[in-house]
């Protein structure tokens, strides 16, 4: 799935005066839903029979093609000097493209919904490893947000009637290593990022770097996916789905990027609510997922920890103005 541009740190915000207040807020929108669509057509190309490393190459890379166009529309350079290509192997390979293969893998096992709910932890798990590196400092408010954040996902894991199958809980521990590399990925984005450097052109850099890395990996491990007609005549399904995940991820790099443009990057943290909530109604929509009641309840736990967590954040921005 890919949630991927949510790992690359901004340069900073850099407001459009002449923009429409409004305009940020339903890219906003826009951007959550399609951010949240991501698991329900993952999930529809599994059971399509796309393979995970198959999957992630052609989403990464065709989003690579998309950024790339843009960066150089814009006259930007892309750069691949040693201090770029550490940050790429970090924040992408190991940061985006394994989170996003486990993501697609988890979600031939698990509710679509109930794996975008553990997306939502990301913010949590960013703070824990930003304590640990000595990017962020203790703080009793934030720290009561991640106590009940992971309260929440005890409430998924520990109640038998919880999930709809035996085996589920595993499945939903093993999905949690991607909001944990994600967050891996936030950090990493903050601590290696190249001095000067602009947050579009990493994407497009780390964008290609992801597709050097894993095309001969889906082809070592006979995942490769190649586009094909179905009985009709027209794109099989499993093509349809690809090309649509492409589309999503390609667009929602723009958006992303356009929203950090116009209203800055807390504006844009916000967004992981709407990709919890929109997660789970596509979820409910394409899939008719019913959840329980220790899911609902997990998710407003999940939702008050993010808040305490964003509130500090959003203070912090304010007064560093």
């Amino acid at each position: 799935m890919a949630d991927d541009s949510r790992t690359i740190a901004p340069a900073g915000p850099a407001e459009q005066q002449g923009a429409p207040r409004l305009l940020p807020a339903l890219l906003l929108l826009f951007l959550g839903s399609i951010w949240g669509l991501n698991a329900s057509i993952a999930k529809l190309a599994g059971q399509s029979g796309v393979a995970p490393i198959g999957f992630t190459s052609w989403q990464m890379s065709g989003a690579a093609v998309v950024v790339t166009a843009v960066c150089l529309a814009r006259g930007l350079r892309i750069r691949f000097d040693a201090a770029h290509w550490r940050y790429y192997l970090l924040v992408g390979v190991l940061g985006t493209g394994a989170p996003s293969v486990n993501l697609v893998n988890a979600l031939n096992h698990l509710p679509a919904g109930v794996l975008t709910i553990g997306l939502a932890m990301v913010p949590l798990f960013s703070y824990l490893m930003s304590l640990t590196v000595g990017l962020e400092r203790f703080d009793r408010l934030r720290a009561g947000g991640i106590l009940l954040g992971f309260a929440g996902m005890l409430l998924i894991i520990l109640p038998e009637a919880s999930l709809p199958n035996e085996g589920d809980a595993l499945w939903f521990l093993i999905s949690l290593l991607t909001p944990l590399l994600y967050a891996f990925s936030s950090v990493a984005a903050a601590k290696f990022r190249p001095q000067g450097a602009s947050s579009l052109p990493l994407a497009g850099g780390m964008l290609i770097t992801l597709g050097i890395v894993l095309w001969p990996t889906a082809w070592a491990a006979g995942q490769i996916f190649t586009p094909s007609l179905g009985e009709t005549g027209g794109l099989s399904v499993a093509s349809v789905t690809v090309l649509v995940a492409i589309a999503v991820s390609s667009v929602a790099y723009f958006i992303y990027f356009e929203i950090v443009r116009m209203a800055g990057p807390v504006a844009v943290s916000v967004v992981g609510y709407i990709v919890t909530c929109t997660g789970i109604g596509w979820g409910m929509l394409f899939f008719g997922e019913e959840h329980s009641l220790y899911v609902w309840a997990a998710v407003a736990v999940i939702f008050a920890g993010l808040a305490l967590v964003n509130k500090r954040q959003e203070k912090a921005a304010i007064l560093k103005k």
